[in-house]
């Protein structure tokens, strides 16, 4: 083609016709021009193609991991809720009548309030690879980039949160161990085999009369408080935090 194009502009020089080799000379220049613009806008066109199916692919991973997120908090959540209204119940019986409570009922109260353990398990791969790669900046819609942004420091302050809970509960259980029998409590509140310990028939002093301790009372106040900032603060947070983002990428890949 471009030997044909030379083979044109130097049979008009040799004719003389230089005004029509000019203007065939400009036509040549504008059919380049034409042709680069093409070549760019098709490589545009490609390059826009590839970052659309990033991007989807990306999405329907990010629904999966934040579904999971939910799933975790939701779990969670459940069972703070539980602990908090035991916290609740054993704050209640201190004020109470301590010679209608029974050995039985208040060892499973204790149980269930220092003998479980909880954590969110943040999945956050998809996430990560995005941001590591770039390719968050690539997020069209600009409500689901400032949730995804905004996710990591809500978790990290649940995480934080989850801390101070385990303090408080090593500090109630700091002060129970050398107060109360631990195996009395499991025995009352038959969870002993479920621990694998073997059954025993020992005397053991009652466990009512810790109700009665002031110093007991207050670590138990604050475990309760800190538990109950985790439940009705910060996990519904994260829930609804989650809840937008997931509704945010359905919307994106329904118009996909």
């Amino acid at each position: 083609m471009i030997k044909l194009f030379r083979k044109i502009r130097q049979n008009l020089l040799s004719e003389g016709k230089t005004g029509k080799y000019l203007k065939y000379a400009l036509g040549e220049i504008i059919l380049v021009v034409i042709g680069i613009l093409i070549a760019l806008s098709i490589n545009n066109w490609n390059e826009l193609r590839k970052t659309n199916n990033n991007q989807e692919k990306y999405l329907k991973l990010l629904k999966v991991e934040s579904l999971k997120n939910l799933n975790e908090v939701n779990r969670n959540k459940d069972l703070v809720t539980n602990m908090h209204s035991s916290q609740l119940t054993a704050m209640s019986l201190i004020d109470a009548n301590h010679d209608t409570i029974s050995e039985s009922y208040l060892s499973k109260i204790f149980v269930n309030i220092i003998g479980s353990s909880y954590s969110f398990d943040y999945e956050n791969s998809t996430l990560s690879e995005l941001k590591n790669s770039g390719e968050l900046k690539n997020i069209s819609n600009d409500s689901l980039r400032k949730y995804l942004t905004a996710l990591e420091p809500l978790v990290l302050k649940i995480k934080q949160v989850e801390q101070d809970v385990e303090i408080s509960l090593d500090e109630v259980n700091e002060y129970l161990i050398p107060r109360i029998s631990f195996i009395k409590m499991l025995i009352e509140s038959d969870t002993e085999t479920y621990f694998g310990i073997p059954n025993s028939t020992k005397p053991r002093k009652s466990i009512i009369p810790i109700l009665e301790n002031e110093e007991f009372e207050n670590r138990l106040l604050t475990y309760t408080l800190s538990t109950g900032n985790l439940q009705k603060n910060h996990y519904p947070k994260l829930e609804n935090h989650l809840k937008k983002i997931i509704d945010i990428i359905g919307k994106e890949l329904n118009n996909k």
